[in-house]
């Protein structure tokens, strides 16, 4: 999900049987997500699919703020996380 002119924008959808896949944040879960079908693209669905899913969402609370606030929280996260150099310059000291 993206955020484009105000509005969330859905790219695709992967269900996964096992929750933990879906957020592990690990190489070899990395790998299996990548093994598995993803569906079709969101666009390519019909448009009442779509409609519905996108209420589905929206009835949780998934909007376009919150659409906003994932890739202004990842920039967030990534300046917090110091830069390689920097950490070989501390760690060769």
């Amino acid at each position: 999900m993206t955020c484009q002119e105000g509005n969330f924008v859905i790219e695709n959808i992967s269900f996964y049987e096992d929750t933990k896949l879906g957020v592990e944040l690990t190489a070899e879960a990395d790998w299996k997500r990548r093994g598995l079908y993803i569906g079709p693209q969101f666009d390519t669905l019909d448009v009442a699919v779509q409609e519905e899913f996108e209420r589905y969402l929206q009835e949780r609370g998934v909007n376009e703020s919150v659409a906003s606030f994932i890739p202004e929280y990842a920039t967030y996260k990534e300046q917090q996380v110091p830069s390689v150099s920097s950490i070989l310059t501390k760690n060769h000291n």
